[in-house]
C-alpha cells in the first residue's frame, strides 16, 4: 500500500500533462526537505500541504473571496502574498495553496527555483507557526 506524502503538488487543468515530471520532482524536493528539517517528528503535528500550479491568482479571485468571507466566521482565511496564496485550517492542519507561474515564465530564467522559493514561503509561513524548523 502507498501512503500519500505530506506535500502533494498539482497543476490547474489549464497546464500540459508534459509538466507531471517537473511537478513530481518538486513534490519529491519539497517533502525531503522537510523530512531533513524533522518536520514529521511528531505524529501528532504533522501538517499536510496541497499545492496546486496556476497561471495567476486572478484565475483564482473568487474562490479566495468566497473562502475568506466563509472563513472569517471560523478564524481561518486566505493569506494572499504576490505569486502565490495560502489558507492553514488550524483544525486539520491542512494548508492548500496556489502557486502563480505566469510572471515567472514572463521573466524566463529560473522558473524552477522562484517555484521552489515560493512553495517553501507557504510552508515555512504555516510551519514556523508551530515552531518548526524552516525549510531550504
Amino acid at each position: 500500500m502507498q501512503q500519500e506524502l505530506p506535500m502533494t503538488i498539482v497543476a490547474d487543468g489549464n497546464f500540459s500533462n508534459s509538466l507531471k515530471p517537473l511537478l513530481t520532482e518538486l513534490e519529491m524536493w519539497i517533502n525531503f526537505q522537510a523530512l531533513k528539517a524533522d518536520w514529521y517528528g511528531k505524529e501528532d503535528c504533522v501538517l499536510s500541504f496541497y499545492f496546486t500550479l496556476v497561471r495567476t491568482l486572478a484565475e483564482k479571485q473568487q474562490l479566495l473571496t468566497a473562502v475568506s468571507d466563509e472563513g472569517a466566521e471560523s478564524g481561518g482565511r486566505w493569506i494572499v502574498e504576490s505569486g502565490y496564496a495560502y489558507h492553514y485550517d488550524s483544525s486539520s492542519q491542512k494548508t492548500r495553496a496556489f502557486i502563480a507561474v505566469d510572471d515567472l515564465v514572463q521573466g524566463g530564467v529560473g522558473i524552477e527555483q522562484a517555484i521552489k522559493a515560493r512553495l517553501l514561503s507557504v510552508a515555512n509561513a504555516v510551519g514556523i507557526q508551530h515552531g518548526l524548523l524552516a525549510l531550504s
